[in-house]
């Protein structure tokens, strides 16, 4: 855990601003390859380049630094402004985009999310923030269902396919892909991210 902030050497000055996100990288890192027992300040600060002051600074505590890695990873998602982007794209720039986006998002909160397990102030801190913004698969799945079913208005989607149906099952892949990567073991090739999306393209082609 991270010690206590009395026991912190005192440094003149504010720590750079430019240390934070190579804070939240190291700390990433850290989580991905040690597990969140090394995520102490004194690892995170060595990895990251800063002094320990700076982890203090940024973060006051371990909790919330991790809270922090997890809402970073949420910012492609917030950039995309799931639904409204979506609007007026064809399916397959909208499957690549919602695809590569969503794992993106799913490389850093899965860490996280399954550290969490183990540590009950961030499982609490990391459950109110998600309950909050509402945050969780089923946005995308809404998000991506709610494109299909308007381009199945418009004639450009297959008449008898359930739109939400198959935002449920690209979401899904996109899900176990990320996932796979996070298994400590090798493991054997999933399909490719374009491979899905054109799959999932030809699905939807009308008759």
């Amino acid at each position: 855990m991270l010690s206590n902030s009395a026991a912190v050497p005192k440094r003149r000055g504010r720590p750079s601003a430019g240390g934070r996100d190579a804070i939240l990288a190291a700390a990433l890192t850290l989580l991905r390859e040690r597990g969140i027992a090394r995520v102490t300040s004194r690892e995170v600060a060595a990895l990251a380049g800063v002094s320990e002051a700076s982890v203090f600074y940024h973060y006051k505590d371990r909790a919330g630094l991790l809270q922090a890695v997890f809402e970073q990873g949420l910012r492609p998602l917030e950039e995309l402004a799931l639904g409204g982007s979506l609007t007026g794209a064809g399916v397959h720039e909208v499957l690549t985009v919602l695809g590569n986006t969503l794992e993106r998002f799913l490389d850093q909160a899965l860490p996280v999310t399954a550290a969490a397990q183990s540590d009950a102030a961030l499982r609490d801190a990391l459950a109110a923030y998600m309950t909050e913004r509402d945050l969780g698969p089923h946005r995308g799945v809404r998000a991506l269902g709610d494109y299909l079913a308007a381009e199945q208005v418009a004639g450009r989607v297959r008449a008898g396919v359930d739109p939400y149906a198959v935002a449920m099952m690209f979401v899904g892949a996109c899900y176990t892909r990320a996932s796979q990567r996070q298994m400590p073991a090798h493991a054997a090739e999933l399909p490719p991210l374009e491979d899905i999306v054109r799959a999932t393209e030809e699905l939807l082609r009308p008759e």
